[in-house]
């Protein structure tokens, strides 16, 4: 029998929850301030950090996330089964697509033998464990019986997987940093470059108020998930924008 992938050994955690955890703001924002999300593609409806978020109804794991066109995605998978996700991963970088992904240190099994294959750098975050955030009430939980790389998919890079080490408190320390210079999510998310073609062609889009933009973004993006032919797409947009603007 070959080896299995990472089973949450020695996990109290409840299992409804377990493939549910969401990253610390920390760290993401960490991440987000070298990379400029613009998808968090392994999300729910509770624990999203990017406002263009893919839940489990799209499956990632199966469809992946070319369809972004280009930008870095971020990637938390359910640790339960991640080789698919680091396929999908390398997948998208060889269509134009970077994603970091965030993953437990397991150097014993298969997936980490191929995500050192298919990744183009890994950092091992050392001298301490990552306490990630439950879905359900959003408390940080310590503990954490794995230590945490996160790997880098770069569209641009080609060659060996390059390995280096970061420590955790230099993540917190870049964080607070920054912390106050990171602007509203809500107001300057990144989005795909074709969700902004596609939304700055429609006529009055731009004048709509951020929540009913951000709303707008969203179905667009959605559509391009559900590959709506590009008229109907693009009419399907404008029939929304014209809604949105009746309402107001």
């Amino acid at each position: 029998m070959g080896k299995v992938d990472y089973k949450h050994s020695k996990s109290k955690t409840d299992s409804d929850i377990r493939d549910l955890w969401q990253t610390p703001i920390e760290l993401y924002e960490y991440l987000n301030a070298r990379f400029n999300f613009v998808c968090d593609v392994a999300a729910s409806d509770h624990n999203y950090l990017h406002l263009n978020y893919l839940t489990e109804s799209y499956d990632s794991a199966l469809n992946g996330w070319a369809h972004l066109k280009s930008g870095y995605a971020f990637c938390n998978p359910p640790y339960s089964n991640i080789l698919p996700w680091v396929k999908r991963a390398r997948e998208a970088a060889d269509l134009g697509v970077g994603t970091v992904m965030l993953l437990p240190v397991d150097t014993s099994v298969d997936w980490f033998n191929q995500l050192r294959k298919l990744a183009s750098e890994i950092y091992f975050i050392v001298n301490g464990r990552i306490s990630f955030v439950r879905a359900d009430n959003k408390q940080k939980i310590h503990g954490n019986n794995r230590g945490s790389l996160f790997a880098v998919f770069n569209p641009r890079s080609f060659g060996d997987c390059r390995a280096s080490f970061i420590e955790r408190d230099e993540i917190f320390k870049t964080y607070e940093k920054i912390k106050v210079n990171i602007p509203d999510p809500n107001v300057n998310t990144v989005w795909p470059k074709e969700v902004n073609r596609i939304f700055d062609s429609i006529e009055n889009a731009k004048y709509l108020n951020i929540e009913a933009q951000t709303k707008v973004r969203q179905s667009i993006n959605k559509m391009i998930m559900d590959r709506l032919p590009p008229a109907q797409l693009n009419n399907a947009a404008k029939i929304l924008v014209d809604r949105i603007e009746a309402k107001l």
